[in-house]
């Protein structure tokens, strides 16, 4: 296991302390760093070799057809998938 190290640090080895601290603990708070950040008091700690990982969106699928046996089916709904 590696050592914990503050935040301020770990910005400073992974980003040349590019972001605020305020950006900072809403990645710790929202779980985008890995392995996660432990709150220790007032202070946030990461590994010296976490890395940030912001979740991506979820993919939506649109279903390609619409079951018609399925009831009751609106006739408004009829009217329009039938055009």
């Amino acid at each position: 296991m590696t050592n914990l190290v503050p935040l301020e640090k770990w910005n400073a080895l992974k980003f040349d302390g590019r972001y605020t601290m305020k950006t900072l603990r809403c990645w710790a708070r929202s779980g985008y760093i890995k392995p996660p950040a432990q709150k220790v008091g007032r202070d946030w700690l990461v590994q010296s070799d976490a890395v940030f990982h912001k979740p991506g969106k979820p993919v939506r699928t649109i279903p390609i057809s619409v079951d018609m046996e399925i009831q009751p089916v609106d006739p408004l709904v009829l009217a329009i998938l039938s055009k």
